[in-house]
């Protein structure tokens, strides 16, 4: 028997309910067979260098290598991905949200958009666009985002994006970026930290 946790339980069940919306017969279990059998058809075999590289300065074994480890692999971090997403997606507003939270007109939000005083999720697909709920305090918006957002190390994940921007930071009297920038902080001190990424 296998034991899920809640998290991954809610993702099973979510992902449920998005194939019933969408007509589809699959159940979950037949959707993750899917991805497992074409990321095995595309992944290529490791060469005997990168095996041996692998083998003497990591902590994996032969039986990690085994292209059916590998291809579990590559379904975790698929399905830790799409886990990810979803709840970044589950933490955030639409444009019509945000007017309606800041009291402005939808054309006024994707203004702010535009010119980087507001944080909105990356987009692909045509989906629509989506706003953090984090950048947010009783009505206010987190000032200094359009310098301290495109200090972030390319492809940062949002979802990192938001742990940093949350999390008490000694570095900021113990405050989060966001209480420290909503208390009048300087911007100058979240971005030069949001610089030290890039060197982690």
């Amino acid at each position: 028997m296998i034991l899920m946790s809640s998290a991954t339980h809610d993702f099973t069940a979510r992902l449920e309910d998005a194939l019933d919306r969408r007509g589809n017969p699959l159940s979950v279990d037949a959707l993750l067979d899917l991805l497992r059998e074409a990321s095995d058809a595309t992944s290529e075999s490791l060469s005997a260098g990168e095996r041996e590289f692998l083998l003497e300065n990591t902590d994996l074994t032969e039986e990690d290598l085994t292209p059916t480890a590998r291809t579990l692999s590559q379904s975790r971090v698929a399905r830790d991905r799409a886990a990810a997403q979803e709840q970044v997606h589950s933490a955030s507003l639409s444009t019509a949200e945000v007017a309606t939270l800041l009291e402005r007109h939808e054309a006024s939000i994707r203004r702010s958009k535009a010119t980087g005083d507001l944080y909105a999720l990356p987009s692909s697909g045509g989906r629509t666009t989506r706003f953090p709920h984090w950048q947010f305090d009783d009505g206010e918006v987190v000032p200094g985002l359009r310098a301290i957002i495109p200090a972030f190390p390319q492809y940062t994940h949002p979802l990192s994006i938001q742990r940093f921007m949350t999390t008490p930071n000694e570095s900021l009297d113990q405050r989060s970026p966001v209480r420290w920038l909503l208390d009048g902080g300087q911007v100058d001190a979240v971005v030069s930290l949001v610089d030290e990424l890039g060197y982690e």
